[in-house]
């Protein structure tokens, strides 16, 4: 799944516009085990190359034919390669964790975060909005407290301290909300703040603080550091849904959660046990009719330009996976992209297909698509810097009103319009 997260950001990044962006804490170094909590690997980050904001134009899509000579057959072909969901041996809610929502959810968060975390404060206030507007998840939180923030663990066995009086999630919103007050403190002085916010929660003090002294947690806390280290998670905030990990390279954000949630609810009817055979040749000739909100649009396919993308195209569109697909990311002068049956931007169908990224898309109406199945239209010249990056799959023959005629957006703006929607892909071979 990650392998194809890297092509799908190439074009897209950004482009989940996220309502706000955290920053994520991550280990640095990896210390041998000591009696204190120690540190994880830090996975190794994406290049990533930054789109280049397009310039509007009045008319994006009425451009010349497309030149022959720019079509050209890949040296090698390409090949499709099944890609499981990221799965991770996760340890199944049990009676010691603290949680909020639907006790019979069927998606269950689980967060292991660290209170002194900028991104972890950060993503609360979201965390308790997404759980109230999703009834059917809940949220299970474990301690992973990384060594270099030298006050986690302390405000960690806070939280555990206040639980045993049933105010763990009243101390877990307090720590959160007064991090700036502690943070600045000595270890000892953040201890004895602590007392301070359980005496402000009504808590038993005297309790409170001989458990703390005692070290009561500390065991506790330690193994669901020990959880988090031995998944190799990598860093906090890290979230997996039931047992699959959320992808960092979609940001911090209520509308990437969201999306997320989406594309594990449509799994079953997204994914295929194996890549499709291959059917076609380049000597193939296909029409493919996409059906919009708009009108139609009629594409010549170019089998001889990435056959293993076009068999894939023809293959999905036979199986009606793209029917209802939103146009999720529409910009003057560049792409329309879609192709996404779940509507969350990165749904897939269990595998991925690379090679034959040779394409040519300096002009608009030509037909790009990306390794996870999903495919843009081009717009105009601003598409060309996309060039020997993505398979070119087909060119537009009739329809270039209708791409005009669609509604610009970015993914995740709420100021933005109302997507229009793929309504089905019909493939004829000539």
């Amino acid at each position: 799944m990650g392998k194809y997260f890297v092509q799908w950001g190439r074009l897209l990044m950004g482009l989940l516009a996220v309502l706000f962006v955290l920053g994520a804490c991550a280990p640095q170094t990896t210390p041998e085990p000591t009696d204190t909590v120690t540190q994880v690997p830090t996975s190794e980050p994406t290049d990533t190359p930054v789109v280049v904001e397009p310039e509007e134009t009045e008319s994006s899509t009425n451009t010349p034919e497309p030149d022959e000579s720019a079509i050209t057959a890949p040296e090698e072909p390409g090949y499709c390669e099944a890609s499981p969901l990221p799965e991770l041996p996760v340890r199944s809610m049990d009676a010691t964790d603290w949680f909020k929502g639907a006790e019979d959810a069927e998606i269950t968060i689980y967060e292991y975060s660290d209170f002194q975390c900028p991104g972890c404060g950060g993503m609360y206030p979201v965390l308790n909005a997404f759980i109230k507007a999703n009834p059917n998840v809940r949220l299970v939180y474990r301690h992973f407290p990384l060594d270099f923030h030298e006050k986690a663990f302390v405000t960690s066995e806070a939280a555990e301290a206040a639980g045993a009086q049933g105010k763990f999630w009243e101390m877990h919103n307090l720590l959160f909300d007064n991090k700036s007050e502690w943070e600045q403190l000595s270890v000892e002085e953040a201890r004895i703040k602590m007392n301070d916010y359980a005496e402000e929660l009504g808590l038993d003090v005297e309790k409170f603080t001989r458990e703390m002294e005692a070290g009561t947690y500390k065991e506790k806390i330690q193994a669901q550091y020990d959880e988090a280290r031995d998944m190799g998670l990598p860093g906090t905030p890290t979230f997996l849904f039931n047992n699959v990990i959320f992808p960092s390279d979609m940001g911090l954000s209520y509308s990437s959660l969201q999306a997320f949630l989406s594309f594990l609810q449509n799994y079953e009817k997204l994914f295929f046990e194996e890549p499709p055979a291959m059917t076609i040749t380049e000597d193939d000739v296909f029409e493919a009719t996409i059906k919009t909100t708009q009108g139609d649009i009629v594409v010549e396919l170019l089998a001889n330009s990435a056959p293993t993308h076009v068999n894939n195209f023809v293959f999905l569109a036979n199986q009606k996976w793209y029917e209802d697909a939103e146009f999720f990311f529409v910009q003057d002068n560049f792409v329309a992209v879609t192709g996404d049956p779940s509507n969350s931007s990165i749904g897939y169908p269990g595998y991925y297909c690379v090679g034959e990224e040779q394409g040519v898309f300096d002009q608009g109406g030509l037909l790009g698509m990306l390794s996870n199945g999903q495919f843009f239209f081009t717009l105009g010249t601003d598409a060309a810097q996309l060039s020997n990056n993505y398979a070119l799959i087909g060119r537009v023959t009739e329809g270039a009103n209708v791409l005009d005629a669609l509604s610009r957006r970015v993914m995740g703006d709420p100021t933005a319009p109302e997507a229009d929607k793929l309504v089905s892909v019909t493939v004829v071979k000539k």
